[in-house]
């Protein structure tokens, strides 16, 4: 059985957001307290989605040998990112990486792709409240020849939540991984763990 995303924690076990004065308030203007949730939401989103993305950027390096990280497909997005990482997995030597080790790991990144799609939905698309039936949707445009309507689908404040919430269990993972596969010595002077993940 693949192990599950995260899911939210329960509401009295989890800790408050600080209070804070919003540095230009206009763009706040009328919000209520589930906007404010959903707005939260997909900045976190977004955050956590950009540590994935830069956590399989690394991966990609390793698994390419190549020897100046930030040199190496550099402009790629999550998505680009993940592929590439498996179809170099898919490729690599037996004894750079076992297959018992690539299977696990395939199924990590197979999960990123598709969590990056679920991203795409609110870093790409529009946000607005439907006021008929009192929900969130997104509008977003449809990829694909002869795509002509917009892809609208309902969703809830706490969603955006949920998805870095599982952005944030897979950067882990991958991680894990790479420092399991690639990892060099850490310097526990300065804190660090025996193996960490080394990005030249």
């Amino acid at each position: 059985m693949p192990e599950s995303l995260p899911s939210q924690s329960d509401p009295e076990e989890a800790p408050s957001v600080p209070a804070f004065a919003p540095p230009i308030p206009w763009l706040a203007a009328g919000m209520d307290e589930e906007e404010a949730e959903l707005t939260m939401g997909v900045g976190l989103l977004v955050r956590e989605a950009a540590l994935l993305e830069y956590t399989l950027h690394g991966l990609l390096v390793h698994l390419a040998g190549a020897p100046r990280a930030y040199a190496y497909e550099a402009g790629g997005t999550g998505s680009f990112f993940a592929k590439r990482c498996i179809e170099s997995l898919k490729a690599i030597e037996e004894d750079r990486v076992p297959s018992a080790s690539r299977e696990a790991l395939l199924e990590v990144l197979e999960r990123c792709k598709e969590q990056f799609e679920s991203r795409h939905r609110f870093v790409h698309g529009h946000l607005q409240f439907d006021h008929e039936s009192q929900q969130w949707l997104t509008l977003k445009g449809r990829r694909g020849k002869g795509a002509r309507h917009a892809e609208v689908r309902f969703t809830t404040s706490s969603e955006p939540w949920e998805l870095a919430a599982g952005f944030h269990w897979l950067q882990e993972k991958v991680l894990w991984w790479d420092i399991k596969l690639f990892g060099e010595p850490g310097d526990p002077d300065e804190g660090e763990p025996a193996y960490v993940s080394v990005k030249r």
